[in-house]
């Protein structure tokens, strides 16, 4: 099975046209959401998840399924929808928009399952990305 060696969550990035490397912007560890914001559209933070894989050669050009969890503390997990890839090379990264909002404010670590197929069951890959999602302080009104 493809192994995911790194993990990570950022505002954005950047893909080198003639060297093929990838620049990450503002990687994110924690959001803070103002008491008054409802739940982001779709139900996603609009967040960049990279993993990276590695595949053995008899992997490659093999399907497989990936979705992202966030796991709580409590172990309640919040996942997103399922992706296919059909990586050609021994080496896959992904980039995937939108990471799946909690339905409570807390820390969490976020995941990456992976499968074959749908008949398959899911299996959690190493790295992990910790991630706090926090209600943030409002500045009391000024009464001068």
């Amino acid at each position: 099975m493809p192994q995911c060696y790194f993990l990570t969550v950022c505002a954005s990035s950047a893909i080198d046209q003639t060297s093929n490397n990838v620049s990450l912007f503002n990687v994110v560890e924690q959001i803070n959401v103002h008491p008054r914001a409802g739940h982001p559209p779709n139900g996603l933070l609009p967040l960049e998840i990279h993993a990276y894989w590695r595949l053995m050669s008899g992997e490659q050009g093999q399907p497989f399924e990936t979705r992202f969890v966030l796991v709580a503390e409590s172990g309640l997990e919040t996942s997103s929808t399922t992706f296919r890839h059909r990586p050609l090379t021994s080496r896959f990264r992904t980039r995937t928009m939108g990471i799946p909002f909690p339905p409570v404010f807390g820390e969490y670590v976020l995941r990456v399952d992976f499968r074959s197929n749908e008949e398959d069951s899911w299996q959690r890959a190493q790295p992990e990305w910790p991630f706090s999602i926090r209600l943030a302080e409002t500045a009391p009104a000024t009464t001068h």
